[in-house]
């Protein structure tokens, strides 16, 4: 089990990822082809926790269902602190979580893992989902739906979801999912009280939020990363100020992401993208 592993030693056979133990105990993993970790190393759980559920405001929502949309599934951790805020603030009715990973993947990791006290309960759920693609128990249901999840992203309903946990890789490694056409049919998912909430602070990324229509705002700095990212449809989050937009839409690293139909790939992706900047860069030297 990870919980004997402190240096960070696969004990899981596979050449793609070691599991790592973080600061706050919680595991994460460091994924080769992406060269990076999945979590903040201070604290993979407590991540989850601060840079997602809390800044949500979903625990004070007191309504009797609650819907997420939860991008990036990856241990499955945004969903485990989203249920126990839920049930430690004595809210008593449903919870429904729709969740977009790319493959099983990290199946014998998620199995792997355990935290040795009351979350093993709701993790076990979460596993469950992973492992069946669904799991309904207690008043719970998550939903984990597996492929592009640009194919699904597609089909979502109006105005449905009560937050966005949106928790892909990084806009440089997985930019399919950072594109101002992917975040104008997630706004359009969204309730209109909702937050989506990122970690990422991307010139492109902001950019791309603010193009979809969206209200952005700071999201919090959790263990010494940078400050993350929110936004919503409506003013339920304090927005960035007036001369900080001017001075993002100003850099040149905020050209957006663009996939028109939710199609293209990654490399003509960042294509466009360069070729976008390269015209903008040469009619301001005009």
């Amino acid at each position: 089990m990870p919980g004997n592993n402190p240096m960070g030693i696969s004990l899981v056979d596979d050449t793609r990822y070691t599991i790592v133990k973080t600061g706050d105990g919680s595991y994460t993993l460091y994924l080769r082809d992406y060269d990076e970790h999945m979590h903040s190393l201070s604290g993979a759980y407590e991540e989850a926790l601060l840079k997602h559920v809390i800044p949500s405001g979903i625990t004070n929502n007191r309504v009797s269902s609650l819907h997420v949309l939860d991008v990036g599934f990856g241990l499955g951790y945004n969903i485990l602190a989203l249920v126990v805020e839920l049930k430690r603030s004595g809210f008593s009715g449903s919870i429904s979580v729709t969740s977009l990973e790319k493959d099983r993947s990290f199946l014998p990791a998620l199995q792997s893992i355990h935290f040795d006290d009351s979350r093993d309960r709701f993790y076990s759920l979460i596993q469950r989902a992973y492992h069946d693609g669904s799991c309904d128990s207690g008043g719970i249901s998550i939903s984990v739906l597996f492929g592009d999840a640009r194919k699904f992203i597609r089909t979502l309903p109006d105005e449905t979801f009560d937050a966005v946990f949106f928790d892909p890789f990084s806009p440089a490694h997985n930019p399919e999912l950072w594109s101002v056409d992917l975040f104008t049919i997630i706004r359009r998912s969204m309730k209109e009280t909702a937050i989506l909430t990122t970690y990422s602070c991307a010139p492109q990324v902001r950019a791309a939020l603010l193009e979809a229509e969206f209200i952005i705002g700071r999201g919090p700095s959790v263990g010494g990363k940078r400050e993350g990212t929110l936004a919503a449809r409506t003013p339920v989050i304090a927005a960035l100020p007036a001369p900080d937009v001017e001075l993002l839409l100003c850099n040149r690293r905020a050209v957006p992401y663009r996939d028109p139909l939710l199609s293209r790939d990654r490399d003509t992706i960042i294509r466009e993208r360069s070729g976008e900047i390269k015209r903008l860069r040469s009619e301001k030297n005009i």
